[in-house]
């Protein structure tokens, strides 16, 4: 199975009553021993396999980052405002 099969089943079964929901797979990135699985690798690429451990289960980390519509490019004037000199931003 690929990340990117498995990041459609969550998108299909996502429980439709919640403020945030995936609405493609673009919207989703997980997250599995501290690194972002990529969506064309398998699980067994990404070193995940089912099974492993005894109960049977393994535990992801979902991130859901709807597309916002702006380009990543474009910042407001207040988010150009928050940078200082090197980039950082500024809370």
């Amino acid at each position: 199975m690929t990340v990117a099969n498995l990041k459609q089943k969550i998108v299909a079964e996502w429980p439709r009553d919640k403020t945030i929901a995936p609405k493609s797979v673009k919207d989703l990135k997980l997250i599995h021993a501290g690194k972002v699985l990529e969506n064309n690798k398998t699980l067994a690429d990404s070193r995940i396999t089912i099974g492993d451990l005894p109960v049977g289960f393994i535990i992801m980390h979902v991130v859901v980052q709807p597309a916002t519509g702006k380009n990543k490019t474009e910042k407001s004037k207040e988010e150009m405002q928050k940078l200082n000199s090197c980039g950082c931003v500024i809370l």
